[in-house]
């Protein structure tokens, strides 16, 4: 990620925002703690703690994924749709008997594969991220209503880490989530793989004539995407113990928002796992309080369309003041 010195008319104001937008989720996140925790008293209750993890496990590992594409100024929006796909096959194998570790295996190739679709057409086609993703988006929705064919698929955990099971109170689900996290922010801080996405995000063309693989870097991100998608599809399985026709759709727009909410700048090259991990902190703790109040679930779309709405103008007005700035320097 590239940085700019500013100069000394510039810096104090400069850094005031740059301080501003990094303290904006901590505070927003101690003020809905003690707001949810004063007006709903289960809120803080261990085991309701326990249950948010669990129930957003799924929805952490696409928000992962999508972070990868987002530091690349792309996005997938239909990894819900593909969540749903890869769900019905990974149930439907896991009730037919097929050992749980190769139902796992196949879960993450075709999550591969599905996303490896996605990526031709954004690197191979050079269609926008967004039109391309909207399209599969529209291919795999209509893919798992011919699969579901009006029956419910019906399956339990395929492995204790990745539904409901607890270690002394705390979620399995939650280390494997934590883990995913850990491998992502390393990669991205200390591989050469992550500093070309940050690269890729700021300069696209410049990293090309310094002799990043854009492609291909590219290319990889969307695989993984889709690798994730996989491995959240089975814990949703877990979660939700059966398969319809609008399985895993209501997860797309969450997961933008844990990215967005987070930090990671949707113009790319700015952000990091690390950051969305509080963002889907944010979300999930906000959908759960909701409920908790007796909110009518419906809000919980609108309460977080909103919060996607006001951290993207929030994202793009700071980034735009702090490069005006920098520019005006030079």
């Amino acid at each position: 990620m590239s940085t700019t010195a500013l100069s000394p008319a510039t810096e104090p104001s400069a850094r005031v925002l740059t301080l501003l937008r990094d303290a904006l989720l901590p505070l927003l996140l101690v003020a809905e703690v003690i707001f949810f925790g004063l007006a709903a008293p289960d809120f803080l209750s261990a085991s309701n703690l326990a249950n948010v993890v669990i129930n957003s496990a799924d929805l952490a590992l696409l928000a992962a994924g999508m972070t990868l594409v987002v530091l690349l100024a792309g996005i997938d929006v239909s990894v819900g749709p593909m969540l749903g796909v890869v769900a019905w096959v990974g149930a439907t194998l896991f009730v037919s008997g097929l050992p749980p570790v190769l139902v796992v295996l196949a879960s993450v190739l075709l999550g591969g594969l599905l996303g490896a679709i996605n990526a031709g057409l954004i690197v191979g086609g050079r269609i926008s991220p967004i039109i391309a993703t909207l399209g599969t988006a529209a291919v795999f929705k209509t893919v798992l209503f011919v699969l579901w064919d009006s029956t419910d698929v019906f399956a339990g955990p395929v492995l204790p880490v990745l539904g409901p099971a607890r270690a002394g109170g705390v979620p399995l689900v939650g280390l494997v989530v934590l883990v995913a996290f850990g491998i992502f922010a390393y990669v991205l801080r200390r591989r050469v793989f992550g500093r070309r996405l940050f690269a890729i995000g700021n300069d696209a063309e410049g990293a090309r004539l310094l002799g990043v693989p854009v492609g291909r870097t590219s290319f990889a991100a969307y695989v993984l995407v889709g690798a994730l998608v996989g491995l959240a599809a089975l814990i949703y399985v877990g979660r939700v113990g059966v398969v319809q026709a609008t399985a895993g759709q209501e997860l797309t727009l969450p997961a933008i928002a844990a990215v967005v909410v987070g930090g990671t700048s949707i113009l790319g090259g700015e952000g990091g796992v690390l950051r969305t991990l509080g963002g889907l902190v944010f979300i999930a703790l906000l959908q759960n309080g909701v409920v908790l109040m007796g909110v009518p679930p419906l809000w919980n779309g609108v309460l977080v369309g909103l919060a996607v709405a006001l951290a993207v103008a929030f994202d793009v007005v700071t980034r735009r003041t702090l490069d005006k700035r920098i520019g005006a320097q030079k």
